[in-house]
């Protein structure tokens, strides 16, 4: 039985886990989603419920195939897109035959893109593959606000928060509150505190015009990244100047030993949202409150690892292989 990494081959992440596979002797193969149709490719046949992964590299994979039902377990890092087509790429012949032909190099890149992920939902949502984690966590974590509602059922502490594009809802909530972070909704983008103004109306029918966003009021405190496998936490304290540690080089990151209840809720929210492990970022305030503000489904660790000693390399392989 194989474990499947998806991620690039190039990725410190994927090959420090890739390392630890081979030190046990596991085999594995991996999956880079951005070469899928070059470097390797599926087969799947919907009457037998199972399909083979083709690999043209022993890079990849010590065998030039493995059948679906042959993946004990897949470590989901990143889900990559195919490249973009230079501006003079052509459609294919058989594209420019089809009643529907895109009438752009960059049309047809669109409905390639979507033809591959439909066929890769094929693997994905092959349910006798132990997903570490599923292609459902990952999307639960494109939608901040359905993460905080979950988790605000557990019994979180979630802060004041306004989602959409109403922008008349939007100025109530910002003058409501003294200090207030933008965050996307879906993810991708670093927070910052909202510049307030006197009168925030006009700035806020321009910005909510464009797109909708997070605004969550801001809560005091200090970082805490809870790393959630199964029913273990490893925990650590991130020290930093930036409201967003991501934005600082210089960030310290320390062991943090949290609350037996915020542990058990961590364990809670990571099984709530369909995953077998998750960093969950809280904010503690200063009275000791511990609010969440995402689990993240495939987060990096190798930095934490490596500053605090935490063994989550093990945990995590560990966590593939069980039953």
């Amino acid at each position: 039985m194989h474990v499947a990494l998806l991620g690039s081959e190039q990725d410190p992440q994927i090959q420090h886990i890739a390392r630890a596979l081979q030190q046990g002797d596991i085999p594995f193969y991996i999956a880079n989603t951005r070469y899928f149709g070059a470097t390797w490719t599926i087969s799947y046949d919907p009457d037998f419920d199972d399909g083979l992964i083709h690999f043209d590299s022993s890079l990849l994979c010590d065998k030039p195939r493995v059948t679906f039902s042959n993946t004990q377990a897949a470590y989901w890092h990143e889900y990559l897109p195919g490249a973009l087509p230079d501006a003079d790429t052509q459609c294919t012949n058989m594209d420019s035959n089809m009643p529907d032909k895109p009438s752009s190099a960059y049309e047809n890149y669109g409905w390639t893109e979507q033809e591959r992920a439909s066929t890769l939902l094929c693997w994905f949502s092959y349910t006798n593959i132990k997903w570490v984690n599923s292609i459902d966590a990952v999307r639960s974590h494109q939608c901040k606000p359905y993460q905080s509602r979950i988790a605000g059922k557990l019994g979180a502490h979630i802060p004041y928060s306004f989602v959409g594009n109403a922008p008349e809802v939007a100025t109530q909530f910002c003058n409501n509150m003294r200090e207030v972070v933008y965050k996307p909704v879906r993810g991708g983008r670093t927070a910052q505190f909202v510049n307030k103004q006197p009168n925030m109306r006009p700035l806020l029918n321009t910005l909510l015009s464009e797109r909708p966003v997070t605004f969550q009021k801001y809560i005091e405190g200090t970082n805490i990244r809870s790393y959630v496998l199964g029913s273990d936490v490893l925990s650590v304290q991130i020290d930093s100047e930036e409201l967003d540690y991501r934005n600082d080089d210089n960030a310290s990151i320390s062991v943090a030993i949290i609350p037996n209840e915020v542990q058990r809720l961590a364990v809670k929210v990571c099984q709530a949202l369909g995953m077998h492990w998750c960093a969950i970022d809280w904010r503690r305030s200063a009275k000791g409150k511990y609010f969440f503000l995402e689990a993240n489904p495939s987060p990096y660790f190798l930095k934490v690892e490596n500053d605090t000693g935490l063994d989550i390399t093990e945990k995590l392989v560990a966590l593939l292989l069980k039953n």
